[in-house]
C-alpha cells in the first residue's frame, strides 16, 4: 500500500508540474481574476473544484457559495448543489448538523432528541438514505469520509457545528465530484484568512437545560496561519431518556510553502453521548437505550495555485467508535469500529480559453469491526469484516462556447471508474449540457449513481462456520440513473428563481446476509427490485430592499417502488409528497438583525428500507408501508432576534446578543415513531423552545 500511496504522489506532482512550470511567473493578482476563487490553503479547490462557471456565485472565505440555502449553485456541468454558510447556520441556531439542513429542498433528516441522533439510517436525499444495513449518502468532513461507514449511520454527533465554515450538498450523483453513494453532504472547516489575530467566544442557554459554549482563536501572520477551536452542548432533554451532549477539540494550521503551494493541517476530536427516549408505546425502559461516539479526523493538504492548474493533494485518517449500549433489551453493547484513511487528489485544469480539465483519484481504505457484548450470557461476539480498498480515478472536461456575457454553449463529459478489493468493479459516466444567454442558463445533465455496500453485508459469514465460500467479487453495487433539467435567471442585486425537473430510475439492488441458509453469489443482487423518483424543485431569493431577503424552495416527489415478491408500492420511507421552506433575515435600525424561517412537510412514512432477507426466501426489499407508519404534517416556525453591536474599549469589533424561539407555534411534529401491528405512535419533537446568549469577537 505504501508503493501505491507513492506512485499516486509523483504521478500528481508530475501531472501538475509539468503545466504549472510554464505559468509559476504568473502574477497573483491575475491568479486570483482568471482561476476559480481558492485561497492560500487551497480549500475553495476543495470545495469547488469544478465550479468554475461562468455564474460563479460570491463565495465566502471559505469557498461557499454566498447565497440562501434554497437557492442552488449552478456549475458548467449543468449539476445543481446546495450550499449553506457559516453565517446561516448561525442564524438557524443549529446546535448539530441536522438542523443546519433544515432549509435545504429536498434534503430531511430523522431524530427524536433536541440534538445527536441514534443508529441506523437518520439523513434521506430525494427519498435515498433509508436502506439499513449499509449507507446510501456519503457524509465527508473537509473532502474526505466521516460517517458510520459499517451501518450507514450518518453519525451526526460526530460532527460539530462550531467547526464549520459552511456545508455543501449534492442532491444527486456526480462522478466528477464524489465518488459511491446518490448523494454527498461536505462539511467544511474553519481556518484563519486574514492576518491578524481573533479571540471569538459564544454562549447560550435555554429550554430543557439545554447549555453550549464556544471558543475559538487564530492566528495569521505572513506565511502562516493556526485557528484553534473547543465546543460544548449540552442538553437534558424534553422527555425522559432524551439527553445529550457533545465535545469538540479542533486546530488547523496552515503555511505558505511557496508563492503558489501551500500545505494545511486540520485535527479534530469529538466526544459525544445520546439517549434514546423511551418507547411511546410502552414507556420506561429497565435499561434505557444510550449512544457513544468518539472520533478523531486528521487530514493533511497540499495545494497549489496557479493560472492555468490548481488542485491538491490530500492524505487523511479518521478513527471512529462508536457505542450502542442497552441493545438487546438493555442486556447487550455494541461497539463499532472503523478506522478509515486513504489519498485523494485533484487537478483542474484551464489550458485554453473556456476549458476547463479535471484529473482526479480517491484511494481509500476501510478497516471495520463489530463487537457485542451481552452480560446475560457472558459472551462476546467479534465480527472483523474483511478490509477493503476502493480506488476510483476520474476524469471530466467541459469547453464553453460564447461568451459570459452573451450566448454560450458549454458540453461536457465525465467518467469514473471503481477498483473495489472485496466487491465487484464498476464504471460511472456522466455528460452535461448548458445553454446560457446573459444571466439565464438552461441545464442538462446524466449521470449515474453507484451505492457500493459495506462489509457488513457479510455479517453472518464471520460467525457461521457452515457456509460455502463464495467468490465476493461477484456482488455488484447498486445503480441508479440520474437525468436532470434546470432552468435559472438571476438578476443582479435583486433575487434569482430556478426550478428543476429529476427522475431517478434505481436497480440491481444489494442484499445483506445477516441470517438465514447459506446463500450463493445471487443472492446479494436482486434483479428484479427496483425504484423510481421523479420530481420537481422550485426555489429562489429576492433582495427588495437593502438589508432585507427572502428566499423560499419546495420540492415535490412522487416514489415507485418493487420488491422481488413482484408487488409495487406508490411510497418508500422519508420521502415526502411535498416540502416547502421559506425563510427572511432583516437587518434595521442600524444594530437589530431579525431572522427566521418556516418548514412543512407532508406525506412522510417513518420507516427503513429493509436490505437483510433471508437466502431460502428472499422476499421483498422495501418494507409495505401503511398508515400506521405515516408521520403527521410538519409546520414549523422559527425565529431570531440579535443586537449587533462593537465596544471599542474591550477591542470588541463584532459583538451579538441574541434569543431565538424554535417552534414558534407550538406545533406537534415527529420525524420517528414505534410500530405495533396496526398501532403506532410518535416520537414527538419539543414544543416552543427558547435560548438566549451572546457572541463576542475580539
Amino acid at each position: 500500500m505504501r508503493k501505491v500511496f507513492a506512485a499516486l504522489f509523483f504521478l500528481w506532482a508530475c501531472l501538475a508540474g509539468g503545466v504549472m512550470s510554464a505559468t509559476s511567473a504568473e502574477n497573483p493578482a491575475t491568479v486570483e481574476e482568471s482561476a476559480p476563487q481558492v485561497d492560500s490553503s487551497g480549500q475553495a479547490e476543495l470545495t469547488q473544484g469544478s465550479l468554475s462557471t461562468y455564474t460563479l456565485p460570491s463565495v465566502t472565505i471559505f469557498g461557499v457559495a454566498e447565497q440562501p440555502p434554497t437557492v442552488p449553485v449552478t456549475t458548467r456541468f449543468g449539476v445543481q448543489h446546495n450550499a449553506v454558510t457559516e453565517e446561516q447556520i448561525g442564524l438557524q441556531n443549529s446546535l448539530d448538523f441536522y438542523d443546519a439542513l433544515r432549509n435545504v429542498p429536498g434534503v430531511m433528516y430523522q431524530k427524536k432528541n433536541i440534538i445527536g441522533g441514534q443508529t441506523s439510517a437518520s439523513l434521506y436525499i430525494r427519498g435515498r438514505g433509508a436502506s439499513h444495513p449499509s449507507p446510501d449518502l456519503s457524509i465527508f468532513f473537509d473532502d474526505v469520509p466521516r460517517s458510520g461507514v459499517l451501518y450507514g449511520q450518518a453519525l451526526a454527533d460526530g460532527i460539530p457545528v462550531y467547526a464549520l465554515g459552511g456545508m455543501e450538498i449534492y442532491k444527486y450523483p456526480q462522478p466528477s465530484r464524489f465518488g459511491s453513494g446518490y448523494g454527498m453532504v461536505n462539511f467544511i472547516p474553519k481556518y484563519m484568512t486574514e492576518p491578524g489575530t481573533e479571540f471569538k467566544i459564544g454562549m447560550e442557554g435555554g429550554s430543557y437545560g439545554t447549555f453550549a459554549e464556544n471558543i475559538g482563536m487564530g492566528m495569521k501572520k505572513n506565511s502562516f496561519d493556526v485557528y484553534a477551536a473547543q465546543s460544548l452542548i449540552r442538553t437534558d432533554g424534553h422527555v425522559a431518556n432524551s439527553g445529550g451532549n457533545q465535545s469538540s477539540y479542533y486546530l488547523n494550521l496552515g503555511y505558505q510553502a511557496a508563492e503558489n503551494w501551500s500545505m494545511r493541517f486540520m485535527v479534530n476530536y469529538v466526544d459525544a453521548s445520546t439517549k434514546a427516549p423511551d418507547n411511546p408505546l410502552t414507556q420506561s425502559k429497565a435499561y434505557p437505550e444510550k449512544f457513544d461516539t468518539k472520533t478523531s479526523l486528521a487530514t493533511l493538504t497540499l495545494a497549489n495555485k496557479y493560472k492555468k492548474a490548481s488542485g491538491y493533494i490530500k492524505g487523511y485518517y479518521n478513527s471512529t467508535n462508536f457505542y450502542l449500549r442497552g441493545e438487546s433489551g438493555g442486556d447487550a453493547t455494541s461497539k463499532q469500529s472503523s478506522d478509515l484513511y486513504g489519498l485523494r487528489g485533484r487537478e483542474t485544469f484551464r489550458l485554453w480559453e473556456g476549458s476547463e480539465i479535471i484529473a482526479g483519484f480517491d484511494l481509500d481504505k476501510m478497516n471495520l469491526e463489530n463487537r457485542r457484548y451481552n452480560r446475560a450470557t457472558d459472551v462476546t461476539e467479534l465480527w472483523d469484516f474483511p478490509n477493503v480498498t476502493v480506488f476510483s480515478p476520474y476524469t471530466a472536461v467541459s469547453q464553453m462556447f460564447g461568451s459570459d456575457e452573451g450566448f454560450r454553449v458549454i458540453p461536457s463529459a465525465g467518467l469514473r471508474y471503481y477498483y473495489n478489493s472485496e466487491f465487484a468493479n464498476e464504471i460511472s459516466p456522466q455528460a452535461g449540457l448548458v445553454l446560457g444567454y446573459a444571466e439565464t442558463s438552461l441545464n442538462i445533465s446524466y449521470a449515474r449513481g453507484v451505492n457500493y455496500p459495506s462489509p457488513v453485508v457479510l455479517q453472518n459469514f464471520l460467525t457461521n462456520t457452515t457456509y460455502l465460500p463464495i467468490s465476493t467479487n461477484k456482488i455488484r453495487p447498486e445503480t441508479t440513473d440520474h437525468y436532470e433539467v434546470s432552468l435559472a435567471h438571476t438578476w443582479k442585486n435583486i433575487g434569482s428563481l430556478s426550478g428543476a425537473f429529476f427522475y431517478d430510475d434505481g436497480k440491481n439492488r444489494t442484499r445483506a446476509y445477516m441470517y438465514g441458509s447459506a446463500p450463493d453469489e445471487s443472492f446479494f443482487n436482486s434483479t428484479s427490485a427496483w425504484y423510481r423518483i421523479r420530481g420537481m424543485e422550485l426555489s429562489g431569493n429576492l433582495t427588495p430592499l437593502e438589508g432585507l431577503e427572502f428566499f423560499a424552495g419546495a420540492a415535490w416527489l412522487q416514489a415507485e417502488a418493487k420488491g422481488d415478491d413482484g408487488v409495487k408500492q406508490k411510497k418508500m420511507p422519508y420521502t415526502p409528497s411535498f416540502t416547502f421552506q421559506t425563510g427572511f433575515k432583516w437587518k434595521f435600525l442600524d444594530h437589530f438583525l431579525l431572522s427566521g424561517d418556516y418548514q412543512h412537510l407532508r406525506d412522510i412514512y417513518a420507516a427503513i428500507s429493509p436490505r437483510a432477507a433471508n437466502p431460502a426466501a428472499p422476499g421483498s426489499t422495501f418494507q409495505d408501508l401503511t398508515s400506521a407508519n405515516k408521520l403527521p404534517e410538519v409546520n414549523v416556525v422559527n425565529l431570531r432576534l440579535d443586537y449587533l453591536f462593537s465596544y471599542e474599549p474591550m477591542r470588541v469589533k463584532d459583538g451579538k446578543i441574541f434569543i431565538t424561539i424554535n417552534n414558534v407555534l407550538g406545533a406537534k411534529y415527529a420525524y420517528a415513531l414505534e410500530t405495533n401491528g396496526t398501532q403506532s405512535a410518535y416520537y414527538y419533537m419539543p414544543g416552543r423552545t427558547f435560548m438566549a446568549g451572546f457572541e463576542l469577537k475580539l
